[in-house]
């Protein structure tokens, strides 16, 4: 199973090569802070099969698979190497190293979806006091 470096993959992603990651984390996790244009398929949703079909770049194209830390990108690769898939490679040490090493991640900006969705959280109930979590008017 072939590995990658995050500096190495961001250089990559810097210079316009075709990319495509897949981030195996919980959806929330990916939600708050995912590496850019990184598709989510949490881990306990993954199935191979259609993994292959929703592909956006071509099979022979490399697949970059990233974890939190790493361990359920190598489970995935080793399950897809299975049955036949190749270009895989695994990103060295999850989100947790490419944060470690400060690379660009996409954020979910809370406080401005907060603003945008306040009436409805208002409304169903949801939300009675938003300053009380940080969202100002």
């Amino acid at each position: 199973m072939k590995t990658i470096h995050p500096l190495d993959l961001e250089a990559k992603i810097q210079a316009n090569e075709p990319v495509e990651i897949l981030d195996l984390r919980p959806r929330p996790q990916f939600e708050k802070r995912h590496v850019h244009g990184a598709h989510s398929l949490p881990f306990d949703e993954f199935d191979t099969a259609s993994l292959l079909h929703c592909r956006e770049l071509p099979l022979a194209e490399p697949l970059y698979v990233i974890s939190q830390k790493g361990g359920l990108a190598r489970l995935a690769a080793d399950a897809m190497e299975d049955v036949g898939v190749e270009n895989l490679i695994v990103v060295e040490g999850g989100m947790e190293n490419w944060e470690r090493n400060r690379l660009p991640v996409d954020r979910h900006d809370l406080g401005s979806w907060l603003l945008e969705h306040r009436s409805r959280l208002f409304s169903t109930g949801r939300a009675t006091n938003l300053c009380a979590i940080g969202a100002h008017p």
